[in-house]
C-alpha cells in the first residue's frame, strides 16, 4: 500500500510539468510577428507611393503620354499588385506553400 502511494506522488509532479508546458505558448507565429508584417507593409506602401509621381514624369517624358493616361496606367498598375498579392496569398496558402511563393515572387521581379 505504501509503495502505491509513493508511485502516485511519484507521478504527479511530472505530469503537471507536461500539462504546464502544452499550456505554454509557442515562440513562433502569433502576435508576436505583428510588428514585422506591419513595418514591411509601411515602407512598401511608401516606395509605392513615393514611385507614382516619378513614374508620371517618366511616362510623360519617355514615352510622350498625355498626364491622365499615364495616371490611368499607374491605378490600373497599383490596383493589379494589389490584387495579385490576394490571389498570391490563396496559392500560397493552398497549394504552393509560403516558400515557393515568395522564391516564384521573387524571381519574377528580377530585372530582364
Amino acid at each position: 500500500m505504501d509503495q502505491l502511494v509513493a508511485e502516485e506522488s511519484m507521478e504527479t509532479p511530472s505530469n503537471q510539468n507536461t500539462t504546464e508546458q502544452s499550456l505554454r505558448p509557442s515562440r513562433k507565429g502569433g502576435y508576436r510577428t505583428m510588428p514585422f508584417i506591419i513595418v514591411n507593409e509601411s515602407f512598401e506602401k511608401v516606395a509605392s507611393y513615393g514611385l507614382m509621381p516619378n513614374m508620371i514624369f517618366y511616362l510623360m517624358n519617355g514615352y510622350h503620354i498625355e498626364t491622365a493616361t499615364g495616371t490611368s496606367i499607374l491605378f490600373m498598375w497599383s490596383a493589379i499588385s494589389n490584387a495579385l498579392a490576394i490571389v498570391g496569398a490563396f496559392l500560397s496558402d493552398s497549394f504552393l506553400g509560403r516558400f515557393w511563393v515568395i522564391a516564384l515572387g521573387s524571381f519574377s521581379s528580377l530585372p530582364p
